[in-house]
């Protein structure tokens, strides 16, 4: 009895780890967004379909925080975009696990900004013309801000 519950222990660990490894589309306009597992990578694409898409993004784990695709973010932003987390490869020591912000614009031009690296997980929200990255938005911390134009400023 104990080893059959072993067993079905194990059987739902692995069934686990197999339904959170899977492709992920999103829609942006008028672009599908792809992530695609292909271990031990992701790569995202971007396109009009599956076979006219360009390579934006890959990295081990690829998360989307924010898509910015509708129409009030492209009126606040001027571009469709997202913003996407990885696991980073630089050294937090004990101050959190790393991690790399990017933003791609999803617009006429595709354009992957970033690494922004970071010990600190960020919250995302925008303002007229800038993504907001901040660590905690009603008190003190890291405080970045993103610009179809400018790019990544701040710290």
């Amino acid at each position: 009895m104990r080893a059959a519950r072993l067993l079905a222990g194990l059987g739902l660990l692995a069934g686990a780890a197999v339904a959170e490894v899977r492709d992920e589309e999103f829609v942006a306009g008028d672009l599908l967004v792809q992530i695609e597992v292909i271990d031990p990578v992701e790569i995202m694409w971007a396109g009009p379909n599956q076979f006219e898409r360009i390579q934006v993004l890959s990295a081990a784990d690829i998360e989307v925080v924010d898509l910015l695709a509708d129409d009030e973010a492209v009126q606040m932003l001027g571009t469709r975009a997202l913003v996407a987390v990885v696991p980073g490869t630089h050294s937090c020591e004990n101050l959190g696990d790393p991690l790399a912000y990017y933003v791609v614009t999803l617009g006429e031009e595709l354009a992957t900004d970033g690494p922004l690296t970071t010990c600190v997980e960020l919250t995302v929200s925008t303002t007229p013309g800038q993504i907001v990255l901040e660590e905690d938005p009603m008190g003190d911390g890291e405080h970045w801000t993103w610009s179809a134009r400018g790019g990544f400023a701040g710290g």
